[in-house]
């Protein structure tokens, strides 16, 4: 069906073309705005569907793939190619973007702006999910990265977002606060990832003799030195970005200033990016490194299950609540990595995908309690179901894919992971992760009952409506990927398990084993 024309290169630049066209309009054009904004994402929500479509699942290996030459000299290359990973990935983040462009359809201040940094770092997302060259890779994450910043910064939400940790002192005496504060701690605490990412990025090169193709650093051995040395930076460096415990701090405080479509990408996609990088780069290129460091992974991810199921107990919060989730989930995300296992290999992406399509609808409801009722202060909210009964259903729905009910996609995910981790080396993983899950029942269920189905609503929200006609498409979009994952994980599962049983077979020749 696609033959040779470059696919996976529409997928990356439809949203940079469109961002482009976007400078030349009006900014008084928003209706125009929105909808080039809605072609550059559906165009690479179409071409990842198309990816899909025409992948042999039968044929091991990349396929797709696009190579030309940059700079020759220092090996970099222009190098596209998708795997079974790269094409649920790329879909994940299809299904976000389209979704998030039309959450964020009620954007007032200043749209053009915000649709031009919000396509752009999704145009960096796409292209770390297909990028085949360290070089290119490590810009597209970067470009992936640095308009959060900008949309957090500008468009963010004005609640309080206190200070905090470490950079507390710094923050409090340049009187910086609330979504400042949230837009730089998140920069400041990313970009130190990035330059462990670099260091480790430039040893291989160097000891590659000048490549940063991932195909030639696959097929070469390295040093057992610095493997040891290398994979802790590339684990910390893009844990970071996954909320690896505890350099996820910044997460919460970028989820709750955030605006909705970039909570959705922040949450759905980018966090993906990092644990995508622990497993491809870390654990694919640094197999030594991997299998010594592996008990350190897994029992950092079992603390960050824990953790972020605990603090997100604590939390009255509703945006905070959805935050501290994410950072338990991906806990479960890397604790499949760790267990290099193929069931906790396969939970472990296929939890990227659950999770990704789960908090995405989490924070666009979230999105529109806020927008109506201007607080997400739980105590004062009751009885919502009665103004709002389609955002109650589906912040039921996405609760109990959150949770793991059989029949979302996040039971798919958490029991292969599970699995994964009892077949393990260290089969006690299980015991706290499975906790994790009780304690995740808890709160959601809490959550969903005080906001939506206690007593109320308080009379000054008797006036709130329901979800408007955009704001419909994006919450029917991951509730329905949310309940088709859940029934049919095969989907999913027929792209990713013969890429897991590949690598693992690689790593077990390379003397890895759970």
């Amino acid at each position: 069906m696609i033959g040779s024309f470059p696919i996976l290169s529409l997928i990356v630049f439809a949203p940079f073309l469109a961002a482009l066209v976007l400078i030349f309009l009006p900014a008084g054009q928003k209706m125009a705005i929105r909808l080039v904004s809605l072609v550059g994402a559906t165009v690479s929500l179409v071409g990842s569907l198309l990816v899909a479509v025409d992948f042999d699942k039968a044929k091991m290996g990349f396929q797709f793939e696009e190579i030309y030459p940059l700079v020759p000299s220092l090996g970099i290359h222009y190098h596209l190619a998708v795997d079974g990973w790269g094409v649920a990935l790329l879909l994940l983040t299809g299904i976000i973007i389209f979704a998030g462009v039309w959450a964020s359809w009620s954007v007032e201040d200043r749209p053009r702006d915000f649709f031009v940094f919000l396509l752009v770092l999704v145009a960096g997302v796409f292209g770390v999910f297909v990028a085949q060259d360290f070089f290119i890779f490590f810009l597209l994450y970067e470009i992936a990265v640095l308009p959060m910043y900008l949309l957090i910064g500008i468009w963010g939400s004005k609640g309080k977002v206190e200070p905090s940790g470490p950079f507390r002192v710094v923050f409090q005496y340049l009187d910086v606060g609330g979504k400042e504060y949230a837009a730089m701690k998140l920069t400041l605490m990313l970009m130190g990832g990035s330059a462990l990412i670099l260091a480790a990025m430039m040893a291989m090169y160097w000891e590659m003799g000048g490549s940063f193709s991932f195909f030639e650093m696959q097929e070469h051995t390295f040093s057992h030195t610095l493997q040891l040395l290398a994979f802790p930076a590339l684990w910390i460096g893009f844990g970071a970005l996954g909320g690896l415990w505890p350099f996820h701090t910044w997460s919460p405080d970028g989820h709750a200033a955030a605006p909705t479509a970039v909570s959705m990408l922040h949450a759905g996609v980018l966090m993906k990016l990092g644990a995508f990088g622990v497993i491809r780069v870390g654990m694919m290129l640094l197999p030594e490194g991997a299998q010594y460091w592996a008990v350190w992974v897994g029992s950092v991810a079992v603390i960050n299950v824990l953790y972020g199921a605990l603090s997100a107990m604590a939390q009255r919060d509703l945006k905070y609540i959805v935050a501290y989730s994410s950072v338990s989930h991906m806990g479960i995300v890397l604790l499949g990595a760790a267990t290099l296992t193929v069931n906790g290999w396969n939970g472990a992406i296929y939890q990227m995908v659950a999770h990704g399509v789960m908090t995405g609808m989490f924070f666009a409801l979230v999105g529109i309690v806020y927008n109506r009722s201007h607080i997400r202060w739980i105590p004062d909210m009751g009885g919502f179901v009665k103004v709002m009964p389609l955002v109650a259903g589906f912040f039921a729905l996405a609760g109990l894919s959150s949770l793991g009910m059989p029949g979302t996609a996040g039971f798919i995910a958490e029991f292969l992971v599970f699995v994964g981790a009892w077949e393990g080396a260290h089969s006690w993983w299980a015991i706290p992760a499975v906790l994790g899950a009780f304690i995740t029942a808890i709160y959601v269920l809490r959550a969903v009952k005080m906001v939506f189905f206690a007593e109320g609503p308080p009379e000054r929200f008797t006036h709130l409506t329901d979800a408007t006609s955009p704001e419909r498409v994006a919450i029917w979009t991951l509730g329905l990927c949310i309940v088709l994952f859940g029934v049919y994980p095969g989907l999913l599962l027929d792209f990713i398990d013969p890429v897991t049983v590949t690598y693992l077979g690689e790593l077990a020749a390379a003397g890895v084993h759970p």
